[in-house]
């Protein structure tokens, strides 16, 4: 297809020192996008701008640490103010705090939830009245397939990444009127996040599903890199994306939309006999997903079911 267009667009990635992040500045840098390196880590963002000016680009180092509100704010404001505005965020910045569920502190869940979901909140919040008023606008927000299929010792990462999920749907509803397009992203690609915090009994948990035999006849077969994740952020942040409200996850070099169906189940109408009982009594039918769909938005599922009880008439 014809090369997709980014060129003399302006952008915030956020925990762009390193790993995914690095990869998305980086990419954007080469494809002509004015990029704000924002990473607590100084050296690493510094880092990340002199390679991107060394290309030809046009970047700048922001240090505020992704958070509360003033801080995403700040991260804004470094976009307007260096580059006259902004038209993509990129909200990736984040970092693990794991332990068991029961052994979990409280500082280790709030610092979870204040990076990866409210900070993801703030930066979007500061940036989302420019793109309003300018009527473009591209917002790609990092979930993760922790968050959508579970993982041990990381209750508050999953909670977290869910709930970004949620927040990229809520986005892109209410940026359909305004030209701002929402997609989330669930990577995985070695970016070191659990070095200074390894999950608890990963290498047992992986060995159930993924064996020794399996394991080594695919070494070496995947694109298994961040490089891939900033691929596919790319084309989200383009001119050219026309999708909003998905989810796309990139997984060891196999890309695919992430979405959350609901089975037909079973319908029921007024005067109909409904119980406890009567559900676990119909449990199969309305456990069973070979008939389903997967609502776009909220009033999808209501509009489905209020034609199949007219149909049902």
């Amino acid at each position: 297809m014809a090369k997709l267009t980014h060129e003399g667009q302006r952008a915030v990635v956020t925990g762009a020192g390193k790993g995914i992040g690095r990869a998305h500045a980086l990419e954007l840098g080469r494809r002509g996008v004015s990029v704000v390196v924002n990473d607590f880590d100084r050296a690493a963002a510094d880092a990340v701008v002199a390679e991107i000016k060394s290309g030809g680009g046009k970047a700048v180092a922001n240090y505020d640490s992704v958070g509360g509100k003033a801080a995403g704010q700040s991260i804004i404001d470094a976009a307007v103010r260096e580059f006259g505005g902004l038209e993509i965020v990129i909200n990736n910045a984040g970092f693990l705090r794991t332990n068991m569920f029961e052994n979990m502190t409280e500082a280790q869940i709030d610092a979870i939830l204040e990076v990866h979901l409210l900070g993801t909140i703030y930066v979007t919040q500061a940036a989302w009245p420019i793109m309003q008023k300018q009527k473009y606008g591209r917002v790609v927000i990092t979930s993760s397939a922790s968050g959508m299929f579970a993982h041990q010792g990381q209750i508050n990462y999953c909670s977290a990444k869910a709930g970004c999920y949620g927040l990229t749907k809520a986005l892109a509803y209410e940026g359909q009127d305004h030209g701002v397009k929402v997609n989330a992203l669930l990577p995985m690609a070695p970016t070191g996040i659990d070095r200074y915090d390894p999950i608890p009994n990963m290498a047992e948990e992986f060995a159930k599903f993924i064996t020794p035999q399996l394991r080594d006849e695919t070494a070496g077969a995947t694109n298994d890199t961040p490089e891939m994740i900033a691929y596919m952020a790319a084309y989200l942040v383009s001119r050219e994306c026309e999708v909003t409200g998905e989810a796309y996850s990139i997984c060891r070099g196999r890309f695919g939309r992430v979405f959350v169906g609901v089975a037909d189940g079973w319908l029921t109408r007024k005067g109909d006999d409904v119980s406890a009982e009567t559900v676990a009594d119909h449990l199969a039918q309305i456990r069973d997903i070979s008939h389903s769909s997967a609502p776009k938005w909220l009033y999808d599922e209501v509009r489905d079911v209020t034609l199949r009880l007219q149909q049902a008439r």
